[in-house]
């Protein structure tokens, strides 16, 4: 008699499977019903569609400036030493002539922060807001992968 309960709950616990193999076979053919028909259903309509005359790109690029500060402090434009009001003059200028003038600063790692903020300031007042940031490697010189 133990044997036959044995077998009633092995027979249970096989109805308890839900098979669901019939339901994804139903599941994909609506989707394949459904990626027919819809490009079947966008054709019926004829719209004019309207165009827009595309404005030509600019090829020129924005004049861009470097500013370099070694370690000590020592400000540079474009290869000149300058101090910081003289920076000043010369953004202000520059941002005169060309508001869309850009400029690179590159800065020393070694470098005091305050020497960065003094330069940042005379962007500021000079209201340039075209500006890349990057570092001066060992040797000096400037990696020359960051643009504006």
């Amino acid at each position: 008699m133990a044997v036959k309960r044995y077998m009633q709950k092995e027979a249970h616990a096989t109805m308890a499977e839900l098979n669901v193999t019939p339901m994804l076979d139903l599941a994909f053919t609506l989707l394949i019903i459904f990626i027919i028909t819809t490009p079947l259903m966008e054709g019926n309509i004829e719209i004019n569609l309207p165009t827009a005359t595309p404005e030509k790109a600019h090829d020129e690029k924005p004049d861009v400036k470097v500013v370099e500060i070694d370690r000590h402090g020592v400000v540079h434009l474009e290869g000149r030493i300058v101090t910081v009001d003289a920076l000043r003059r010369e953004l202000d200028r520059l941002h005169r002539a060309d508001p869309k003038v850009a400029v690179i600063v590159r800065a020393d790692r070694d470098l005091r922060y305050q020497s960065l903020v003094d330069v940042f300031d005379a962007l500021q007042q000079a209201q340039i807001t075209r500006l890349g940031l990057t570092h001066l490697d060992e040797g000096g010189a400037a990696p020359r992968h960051a643009t504006p």
